[in-house]
Order: C-alpha cells, then structure tokens, then sequence
C-alpha cells in the first residue's frame, strides 16, 4: 500500500475534484462516513453512548461535523466541542451550517470541563500541523488526553506532524488515540516515532475514488500482510522434484570465542526461512561448539588471533562462496583489528549479495571506502541491517539525529553506501538508492530484546537465497522483515512482551511463513 506525504494527498484531493469532479463536501461526507462505520465495526450499537467530538475550524473539523450527524441518526448523544468556527465560502463550513438543523450541542472548548464521554472522536487539527498547538488546541487535547475513554482520531492524531511523525507541542500537546482512522493512504508520520507511539490501530478507508486513477510519484510503500504475499508467491511454489540445491545456499561469518549463540541463531533462523542448505564458518575454537549446538547446518573452522577470525581465512572464505547464494557478515564477531580487517576485505573482494549486520557494520563505518569499492566494481548488492546506533556509527552523527529523522536517515546509508538499507525500530525502514521507502508493519516491543537482530539477519539470508533471480534484493529483505515482526507478533500474543525471547521469534516464524502461504 502506498504511503503519501501531506503535500501529496492534499494535491490528490485537488485533482480529485478538478479532474474528476467529484466536489469536496462529497469527499468530507465520505470521511465522516467511513469513521462511522470504524466506530460500529469496534463499539457495536452507538445509540445513547455519550460521545464528544472535538471539532478544529479546518477540514478536519469539517469532518468532525458530518460524524456528529450521523451519529444523532444512530440514536448516540453526541457533543460538539469547538475551538473555532470554519471559515465562511469552505467545505467545513457547508458541513457546520447543516449541523446546526439538528439538535446537538454546539459549544466552545473553554467552556467544556468537566463533561464526561463514552467515546471521544478527535477531530481538531489531521494534517494541518505545522507548528505547536495554539492556546485553545492545546486545552482541546488537554480535555481529551484527560477523558480516559477510547479515542478515534480523524487522519492523524491532533498534534502529530503527520510527514515527520516529530510531536512539536511535546508530549502533553499530542492525543493517544486508541484508533486513528486515516483516508485513501495512510500518512507518513503515522509511522514514525516519537508519535507514531500515539496512533493506536491504524484503518485506511476509501472515501469514494478510486484514487490509483491519480498516479503520483511513490516515495513511500506500506508493507502490509498482502504486500509480503505478493513479494513471498515464488518461495511457495516448490515443484514435486525439488531438491535442496533449488532452495540456495546461505553462508555465515559469524562468532568469536564466548560469542557462539549469536551465529547459531543467524544460521536456524536461515533454515527455517526456507534456505535448502547452510553453512556457518566460525574460528576454529568456536566451530566444534556450534557443531554440537547445531543439527541441519553444516559449520566450518577458520584461522582466528586470540578467540577472534584472522585474514588469514580469507581465501578459504573466497572458495566457500563459490557454492553459495548469500552471504551473511556480522553477529558475533569482535571489533578486534585482524577481524575488522577480514570484514573490510569481505566487503570490498567477494561477489555474492552480502547481508552485514552487527560487527559487520561496526567493521564497515571504520572504513566506508570498501563500500564504495564494491560499488565500483559493479558487485552482487551490499545489504545492511543497522539499528539506530550502528546507523549513527556508519553516518557520523548521533542516534538523536539519526531518530529524529528516520526517512533521511534510511535514505542517505542507502545513497551513500551504495546499499540496501533497513534501519531497524518501530516500523522499520528500507530503502534501496532510487527506490521508494518500504515502511514494515509488523513487530512489537517484546521484540527488543538479545538475538532478536540475529534472527532477522538469517531470515532475510533464507529468503534471498531461494529469491535470487526471482525478484528484487529490496523486495527479498522487506519479506524477511514481515516474516520476523509477523513471528514477533505471533510469540507476544502467546507469552507477552516481557517474557519474549528471540528463540520465541523463531519458534513462531514456521507459523508466520504457513499463515502466508494458507492465504496467498
């Protein structure tokens, strides 16, 4: 599913009523419509329920008031609450003078203070933030952080810059809503923090347009449950005579002594995301502990210097890659010099797709150059799996700044890295140079927690080994990040957030990658 910038959306509703004709009272009617229908798919039966409705002066007010409407034809009680009147010659205010026919109060929020509700809609400000909320906003948002009833935002939650997901009047001048119901594509900032924590669940409603007649630039790409179908259809065609050599070969470079859990995580993870054979090359002291740890993937010993792999493993690394299909760098490694060295050399040297994460990238942002060397040599792509700190580590700058603006982030280590990168986090980023943002929608914060990036790093190397000439690197990494949060997801609903672990992750993962296929 698409996702649009503000700008974007506010030219789709323009070309929409001058290409197409469709008026936007039409449109506003259709908004308040489908925020109708979400509130009776979750609430049931509105009539008599006290309701407020917060209503701004533009048109999301303008919205606010068709809500109210119809909510008095359901028999609810609804309350208007106002912090200004719309303009006069605007669709809201076409909405506002029809409201005003029926019997439902009308009243300044100044004067609201202590009325209680079943149900708060929020329908104050959408979109239109641009700056901290004024004086009377603020004392709106104030009433309905204070309700402590569910709250159905319209769009965007009040207070959300809903391209940057920044909160410009803090925390007190932001609604948590409990559902934001948002229209034709859902807004970037829904996704991404720090106000994407306030959004709640998230519905796209059409509002009567068949609104892919307006093609527009694609910055930015949902990746919903049938998103990850479409990308996950060739993995579930497995022909009667298959064999594992039809299903790729993952390679890992991974552990150091005391460091032997994070490479046998990254090579189960790879099996179980489908991969028809693994094998994990590990210092030589390392390699007959995961031997015993490990059943279905072959291990390697290679040369090490105190605990840590050595360049000297390098040419055996070289052969090993001959037979494989991916090639994944990183978990359990050390930042010891000779292995920081091996990395660099990995990067620069061996042509097959790479997936660096952990040390791999630590190795990576002491020298960028091999990157680019890569580039330059027209190489199999570098794909890279940061969380925020490496990210900082590979950029220069701080996690502040690297959160405090993901989209630019994720963009600028794909663009000056020449990579495929996924920043990791609350609906985690990716993006390839010239490609749009892929936003995932899985995940959970039970999911921060030791291992967890392991198990993403082989799911993504068993998904691109069997998607190797099937389909684009980006498309491949964005599956395996579904299939991980969807795992994620699936373990918390089963154990909770404070108990997960990353073995509950891979446990789950068959279940999520079953439950694609069933539906597909």
């Amino acid at each position: 599913m698409k996702i649009v910038t503000t700008e974007q959306i506010r030219d789709l509703d323009r070309r929409a009523m001058a290409e197409m004709g469709l008026p936007g009272v039409v449109l506003m009617e259709n908004a308040g419509r489908a925020v109708i229908d979400v509130m009776l798919r979750f609430y049931g039966n509105l009539s008599t329920q006290r309701i407020g409705v917060y209503c701004g002066g533009g048109n999301n007010g303008g919205d606010g008031f068709v809500i109210a409407r119809h909510l008095r034809n359901l028999g609810a009680n609804p309350c208007v609450i106002l912090t200004a009147e719309p303009r006069t010659g605007t669709d809201a205010r076409v909405h506002f003078e029809v409201l005003r026919h029926f019997p439902i109060p009308i009243v300044d929020v100044s004067s609201q203070t202590n009325a209680t509700f079943d149900l708060v809609v929020d329908a104050l400000l959408g979109t239109g933030l641009k700056s901290a909320p004024n004086a009377l906003l603020k004392e709106a948002i104030g009433q309905i952080r204070k309700s402590k009833c569910p709250v159905i935002s319209v769009d965007v939650p009040s207070g959300l810059h809903s391209d940057t997901g920044e909160i410009p009047g803090g925390e007190l001048g932001i609604v948590r809503a409990t559902h934001t119901v948002t229209f034709a594509y859902p807004k970037m900032g829904l996704f991404l923090a720090p106000g994407s924590d306030y959004v709640g669940e998230t519905h796209v409603e059409g509002i009567g347009l068949d609104w892919e007649r307006l093609d527009f630039n694609e910055d930015f790409r949902w990746v919903t449950r049938q998103e990850a179908q479409s990308y996950a259809t060739p993995l579930f065609r497995r022909h009667l005579d298959a064999h594992k050599g039809d299903f790729g070969h993952v390679g890992i470079i991974a552990g150091s002594r005391g460091m032997a859990g994070a490479p046998a995580m990254v090579a189960r993870a790879a099996q179980r995301a489908g991969a028809g054979l693994v094998t994990l090359l590990a210092p030589v002291s390392v390699q007959p502990i995961l031997a015993g740890k490990l059943d279905e993937q072959m291990t390697v010993p290679l040369p090490e210097a105190e605990g840590s792999l050595s360049e000297e493993g390098f040419d055996t690394i070289q052969n090993h890659c001959k037979r494989f299909s991916v090639l994944c760098v990183g978990p359990g490694l050390t930042t010891a010099p000779q292995t920081v060295r091996l990395v660099q050399r990995m990067i620069a040297e061996i042509d097959i797709p790479i997936i660096l994460d952990a040390d791999g990238l630590n190795a990576l942002a002491l020298n960028t150059q091999c990157a680019q060397k890569r580039a330059e040599a027209g190489y199999s792509p570098l794909l890279l799996t940061p969380h925020p700190g490496e990210a900082s580590r590979l950029l220069g700058t701080s996690i502040a700044e690297i959160q405090s603006n993901r989209v630019a982030s994720v963009r600028l280590l794909a663009e000056r890295l020449s990579a495929i990168a996924l920043l990791k986090g609350s609906n985690t980023l990716m993006t390839a140079q010239k490609c749009p943002i892929l936003v995932n929608s899985t995940g959970n914060p039970g999911m921060a927690t030791g291992g967890s990036g392991d198990t993403l790093t082989g799911i993504i190397g068993g998904v691109l080994a069997q998607r190797r000439y099937r389909a684009s690197f980006l498309e491949g990494m964005a599956l395996g990040a579904w299939l991980h949060g969807d795992a994620g997801d699936r373990a918390m609903k089963e154990i909770g957030a404070t108990s997960l672990v990353a073995g509950d992750i891979l446990a789950h993962l068959p279940h999520s990658i079953r439950h694609l296929e069933e539906t597909a």
